[in-house]
């Protein structure tokens, strides 16, 4: 089953019940109807809900059909666990104006101490690079990535201030498939409070994140720092 079929279903659903075209609570369209529209067959359909329901977007309703169940929630920050998602896809799904400050980028060779908290191997060639992120002039995010230069070549300044991920998908071929994602809370730092208006607060979430591409090898490890007031944290379980 070609892959980019059925997640291009899924991304067009899925853009349909974020944009209110099927609003909570609605039925989608019959199978016979979808498959119509889409000109595909049923299991290509059918993995594409599944991925809808695995995000809880959707949930079949046996004899009825597919219930949306998703709806939009303010302050839905970080998309922590809503698939792989860049920062200006993030904020123009939210209806939001991003903003990027590269403080760093250059070539470094991955010692033992990043390799032990990194994953990536002793000598490998890497890409640093540090961000500042803004939503609507409020700087509210710090990003310090590293990339394997083998696998995701070509990151420039220009590149970290617009989009590495669409860099890596459109100009290089690199297809990105799976993410991991730790996060933990940590005592807000000297950066932290250089860049992010804390108020009362002396903490800021954290993101720790491994990307692979469809080879499964590692690419990208990064720690995002992100401001506590805007962070929220959503998980879907499914039993």
């Amino acid at each position: 089953m070609p892959k980019a079929r059925y997640e291009g279903i899924y991304r067009e659903l899925r853009d349909r019940i974020q944009g209110g075209l099927y609003a909570y609570r609605d039925l989608l369209p019959t199978e016979k109807e979808l498959t119509t529209e889409f000109s595909c067959s049923r299991n290509t359909l059918r993995r594409a809900l599944s991925m809808l329901a695995d995000e809880a977007f959707v949930q079949p309703i046996h004899g009825k059909g597919v219930r949306v169940i998703w709806r939009e929630e303010t302050h839905n920050v970080t998309g922590v666990l809503e698939g792989i998602e860049s920062f200006g896809e993030y904020a123009a799904r939210n209806g939001l104006v991003p903003s990027t400050h590269v403080e760093l980028v250059e070539t470094v060779i991955c010692d033992k101490a990043l390799a032990v908290r990194s994953g990536f191997e002793i000598g490998d060639l890497l890409k640093h690079v540090v961000r500042v992120r803004s939503l609507n002039g409020r700087a509210c995010q710090i990003d310090r990535g590293y990339f394997l230069e083998s696998v995701a070549p070509g990151i420039t300044g220009e590149v970290a201030r617009n989009s590495i991920y669409r860099h890596l998908e459109r100009e290089v071929g690199v297809k990105i498939l799976t993410s991991r994602r730790t996060v933990t809370v940590e005592l807000a730092d000297e950066e932290d409070r250089d860049w992010f208006d804390l108020g009362p607060y002396g903490c800021v979430a954290v993101i720790e994140g491994r990307s692979f591409n469809s080879d499964g090898i590692m690419f990208e490890y990064t720690r995002s720092r992100i401001h506590p007031e805007i962070f929220r944290y959503q998980l879907t379980s499914r039993r």
